[in-house]
């Protein structure tokens, strides 16, 4: 009896073990076919379908505004409305995130400048640290509107009125000359392009080099600052790649001449370095703040009196840029519709505030929703001691364009705000500022 069973168990296990070998066999050759013919075409077509994409829409602005083609091989005449919505592709989806850095990176570079930063540390707007979250939002808040609006709306206009009531406190008084604000609006149109050369997976084009010229000449007219200190300023510019080209050289000399070390410089430089490393945990501070001067070139590095990052830093940051840079242009799809790059709210809510919805710094003007304040990020960053929204000094109820600006401004100068508004409206053009030349 024994025999038979052990038998039978022999012929049980043997069958079991051919059918099992077999049933393997077939979804091997299954998983075999089904890779051949499908997975292995599909990784190998997926780099090949993303670099297509990428390019997609770049196509779709040259065909729609044509400028530097054979149609229109000039880049005269070219609009401000036009020039807002090829940026807007720019910062919006092509590059959003450098694009922003780009724009971090100009408000930083004015702290070179001991006239600047002279100013700063003697109104202690960016040189405290009481003072400096509130300051850097207000100029994001300003700034944002006035980028991301329509230029000729009411949002663009009201924003640059209020920041031409602030700063003509200080142009009254002397303390701002007309030549540092010309160097700062270079900033905000040079640097995007030069970060984004430098780092992303494409090199802009003649006409988006020519969209940020036009764009800032406008931005400069609105905002009263005068060109004279340029070349061309009293025979015009063709077209904004040619005032881009004489702004960024003008620029670049001016630094030659004014961007040398000062105390001033570097309190003004360091608590804005603070500020970027506050959403971090203490134990990563020393290792940003070796990181945070890599792409500091050494004039400036030496004008903010910052250390020199160690070449393993600059090696590991230049390691790191190339792989994104591939990763973007291979492997990462182009960002859809619906994904903007928005950084406030479109409309007021019922109090008549907006708020901040993505931040990388303190989280000042963000409204503490649920998830903003209780959420398992939320819950994680104040374990590590890093402010959430709600938390004292984040202004959570939100912000109004009329209010932005140093506290000491709060409340004022709203008549003469909005009488520079209905002025800047009369006076602006959305179309080409460049069509009407000097004698």
């Amino acid at each position: 009896m024994e025999d038979f069973i052990e038998k039978l168990s022999s012929n049980l296990s043997t069958g079991t073990l051919s059918k099992l070998a077999s049933s393997s066999s077939k979804q091997l050759s299954g998983l075999s076919w089904l890779w051949s013919y499908y997975l292995l075409p599909a990784i190998v077509a997926y780099p090949f379908l993303c670099s297509a994409l990428r390019f997609r829409r770049l196509k779709g602005v040259q065909a729609k505004f044509k400028y530097g083609t054979a149609e229109r091989p000039s880049y005269e005449g070219m609009t401000v409305q036009e020039a807002h919505d090829i940026i807007a592709a720019m910062s919006d989806y092509e590059f959003p995130a450098l694009f922003e850095k780009g724009l971090q990176f100009a408000l930083f570079r004015t702290y070179g400048i001991p006239t600047i930063a002279e100013l700063l540390v003697k109104t202690t707007q960016l040189s405290t640290a009481k003072n400096v979250d509130k300051r850097y939002a207000d100029t994001g808040v300003l700034l944002g509107d006035m980028y991301a609006s329509d230029p000729a709306s009411e949002k663009a206009f009201a924003a640059t009125a209020r920041l031409n009531y602030l700063h003509g406190h200080y142009i009254k008084q002397g303390k701002i000359s007309n030549d540092d604000m010309l160097y700062t609006l270079t900033l905000f149109l040079n640097q995007p392009p030069e970060w984004i050369n430098r780092y992303e997976w494409r090199q802009l084009t003649d006409m988006e080099l020519c969209a940020m010229g036009v764009f800032h000449k406008y931005m400069g007219d609105s905002m009263r600052i005068s060109f004279e200190p340029l070349p061309s300023y009293k025979t015009g510019w063709k077209d904004g790649l040619h005032f881009y080209s004489e702004m960024d050289a003008w620029a670049k000399e001016y630094e030659k001449k004014v961007m040398v070390p000062d105390q001033n410089n570097y309190d003004t430089a360091v608590q804005t370095r603070a500020l970027l490393l506050g959403t971090l945990p203490q134990f990563m501070h020393p290792f940003m703040i070796k990181l945070v001067s890599v792409p500091l070139d050494d004039r400036l590095r030496e004008a903010i009196m910052f250390d020199r990052a160690p070449a393993s830093y600059t090696k590991w940051f230049g390691r790191f840029m190339a792989v994104r840079r591939f990763y973007l242009r291979y492997f990462a799809l182009p960002r859809p519709w619906f994904m903007k790059n928005a950084l406030h709210t479109k409309e007021p809510d019922q109090a008549g505030r907006r708020y901040v919805v993505r931040w990388d710094t303190k989280p000042v003007y963000v409204k503490p929703t649920l998830w903003n304040r209780w959420g398992p990020g939320a819950l994680l960053q104040s374990a590590l001691g890093i402010a959430v929204p709600g938390d004292e000094g984040t202004f959570p109820e939100g912000f109004a364009v009329s209010e932005a600006g140093p506290t000491a401004f709060k409340g004022k100068g709203l008549k003469e705000v909005d009488a520079e508004a209905q002025l800047l409206k009369k006076q602006l053009t959305a179309g080409c500022p460049f069509a009407v030349r000097r004698a």
